[in-house]
């Protein structure tokens, strides 16, 4: 099924370029916000449940000011190259793109930048290194969601511009809008089942901050982390972290987009 590659009307547009702007810019800034509170407090709920009301605030701060960013390019990008929307595809894939860029590049810079002024032991360093490296993974993911969400918006405004033209004609342009309706729900389910994820690898953080990236980096989970690193620092342990980290992640999310195109293609 064909449907993320659709373009819709040439001429067609249900939005204004300010209101589009403006909807864009406030809807990224509130699933910041919100999603920033939430994994923020999940993320600190290990090892000290009262964690999570520190880690819940400086979540709430970065997610706010990371959605508000990529709301307003976005935004500008949206106005300027998808009005009207004509690839459906190509805006959904640059939304989770920008998204998860922002999310994932922002987190990871504020916590070397954040802790680097303050007064921390070798293995507290590593520590807190490791833990950025999870938490730009988990903004990232994050900020991929948020971009999907909004491209989903601005589809499904596409698809009700659409939906009076598409009814007038035979039944084989029903049948297509009911194809649309059907995409747009696929879309829906992947989007829950992915901020449940999201939100369960959060709450989990802590164990695979400590483990899972310990055993890549070390290759073993006896050894005090700080010990195989060639000098322990905290921006040492954010790049050995990374080298790690990221093809990992660049591996699963390329999996993830497989399984969901040919999932959205056989229904």
């Amino acid at each position: 099924m064909a449907l993320n590659s659709t373009s819709g009307p040439k001429g067609q547009r249900s939005i204004s370029k300010r209101q589009l702007a403006q909807h864009i810019v406030i809807r990224s800034t509130v699933i910041g916000l919100m999603s920033g509170v939430i994994l923020g407090a999940l993320f600190g709920f290990f090892p000290l449940p009262l964690l999570l009301i520190f880690t819940g605030i400086v979540g709430a701060g970065l997610g706010l000011g990371l959605g508000l960013i990529n709301g307003l390019l976005l935004s500008a990008i949206t106005c300027l190259f998808f009005y009207p929307l004509r690839s459906i595809w190509l805006y959904h894939l640059i939304a989770k793109v920008i998204g998860a860029l922002i999310g994932g590049g922002g987190a990871a810079v504020f916590g070397p930048w954040y802790f680097s002024s303050q007064a921390i032991t070798p293995s507290s360093a590593v520590e807190i290194g490791f833990g950025s490296v999870i938490a730009s993974i988990i903004a990232g993911w994050a900020g991929g969601l948020a971009g999907q969400n909004i491209a989903q918006w601005y589809e499904q405004k596409s698809v009700a511009a659409q939906h009076e033209s598409i009814t007038r004609q035979t039944s084989s342009g029903a049948n297509s809008l009911q194809k649309l309706k059907r995409h747009l729900g696929n879309i829906s389910l992947l989007q829950k089942a992915g901020w449940i994820s999201v939100a369960i690898f959060s709450l989990l953080s802590f164990f695979l901050r400590n483990r899972v990236l310990r055993f890549l980096v070390c290759g073993d989970l006896v050894t005090d982390a700080y010990s195989c690193l060639p000098s322990p620092r905290l921006y040492t342990s954010v790049i050995e972290g990374f080298k790690f980290a990221f093809p990992i992640t660049f591996l699963i999310a390329l999996i993830v987009v497989l399984l969901q195109r040919l999932y959205t293609r056989r229904i």
